[in-house]
């Protein structure tokens, strides 16, 4: 889990909806996901689809979806993003919406 943590890295999933199964009970800490993304140097045109987007990556990873799959989907949905940037934007999303992912391994 810890090589699918390195690889998490993604910049802004902006490209990503907010699936159905993501979880809207964990309101998550959505101005401290939006100042790491910042951090990076990711850069959003709207909040809301940032924070939706980083929401839809816990979705996914509750789902089952591997790590490496989900770098993959975020990278293809944003087609401006590399992998470390696609990676960047799934381990800060993981941070602060889903940590309990982050120490599955």
């Amino acid at each position: 889990m810890r090589k699918l943590v390195a690889v998490l890295g993604v910049t802004t999933a902006i490209g990503l909806a907010a699936p159905a199964y993501a979880d809207p009970g964990d309101g998550g800490d959505d101005a401290g996901f939006l100042s790491a993304l910042q951090q990076v140097g990711i850069r959003y045109p709207s909040p809301e689809r940032a924070v939706a987007a980083g929401k839809a990556v816990c979705g996914c990873l509750n789902n089952g979806e591997s790590g490496l799959e989900l770098v993959h989907d975020v990278k293809t949905r944003n087609p401006g993003f590399n992998m470390e940037d696609a990676s960047d934007f799934a381990m800060i999303s993981a941070r602060f919406y889903c940590p309990q992912q982050l120490s599955k391994g």
